[in-house]
């Protein structure tokens, strides 16, 4: 997401069968973002 790299688990949410991907208030805050943005990113998983 832009030039923020920052490590976190994915969640997985019964309601809608899908994940969630926690966003640190850090990293929100560097990229700008608000409530309700759509921003595009890159996922890297470590195994």
């Amino acid at each position: 997401m832009g030039k923020t790299r920052w490590q976190t688990s994915l969640f997985p949410d019964k309601a809608s069968g899908s994940l969630l991907l926690p966003v640190k208030a850090s990293v929100r805050q560097r990229e700008g973002l608000k409530a309700g943005d759509a921003p595009a990113l890159t996922i890297e998983v470590e195994l």
